[in-house]
């Protein structure tokens, strides 16, 4: 894990050599400035203060506790902590919102996770609230591909476990502080310790899940004489 505790204005975690080029930097303050590309886009999160995002046909003033997706290049300006993660080769759609106080949806070991940004298609990349109730423990476990994150309530502690030792490692995690955890590599985070509860907002560069031609709520729900199209068949057929 790569972990950066006090980022300052300018850092990032870069991943762009990756199967799914991605790059986390942090704005703090300061003048307005130029983020993504026309070939990219920018899934963000407002730690502290209030930043100000434009693009085309599109002026959002957003505090603290709000979270965005903008494709194509744009401008962001802020008061306070910025966190920005531009996924390269990739042209999402535009979105902005705030996260709630826990998530939507279960995860593993009583946590809970609310899809901030859903692929618009299959395969596609995610933004995630993940939510920690005071007292968790995790199992280990490891994903496929990269995560890009930064922690956005409270405090806890990611780790990994290791025999007398050997691989082990663990860090504080507390508001503000950004993180990278590799392809594959073991981990888990915990609560225990902490007399708060812990949100975490994690980019997912790819998925395993969403909508296509074949299958989507449009299509799925839409009838024929009563019956619903089968997998793969259109409405007329």
């Amino acid at each position: 894990m790569e972990l950066l505790r006090e980022p300052k204005d300018g850092d990032s975690l870069d991943c762009r050599k990756t199967m799914y080029p991605c790059r986390l930097s942090v704005i703090q303050g300061g003048s307005a400035r130029r983020v993504g590309a026309m070939t990219s886009t920018v899934y963000g999160y407002v730690v502290s203060g209030e930043a100000r995002l434009r693009a085309e046909h599109f002026d959002l003033r957003a505090a603290a506790g709000s979270f965005f997706c903008v494709p194509d290049e744009h401008e962001i300006e802020a008061s306070g902590q910025v966190v920005v993660i531009e996924r390269h080769g990739f042209r999402g759609l535009l979105v902005a919102g705030r996260i709630e106080q826990q998530g939507r949806l279960s995860y593993i070991d009583g946590c809970s996770d609310t899809i901030l940004v859903a692929p618009p298609r299959w395969g596609d990349p995610v933004f995630n609230h993940l939510h920690f109730p005071r007292g968790v423990d995790q199992t280990q476990h490891t994903h496929p591909s990269v995560r890009l994150g930064v922690v956005a309530r409270g405090e806890g502690i990611a780790y990994r476990a290791g025999a007398a030792g050997k691989g082990a490692w663990e860090h504080r995690l507390t508001e503000g502080c950004v993180f990278l955890l590799h392809a594959h590599e073991m981990h888990s985070f915990r609560t225990v310790e902490s007399a708060r509860e812990m949100d975490v907002i994690a980019f997912h560069p790819d998925s395993d899940w969403g909508p296509t031609d074949a299958i989507h709520p449009m299509l799925n729900r839409t009838f024929i004489g009563n019956l619903p199209p089968r997998a793969g068949q259109s409405p007329s057929e």
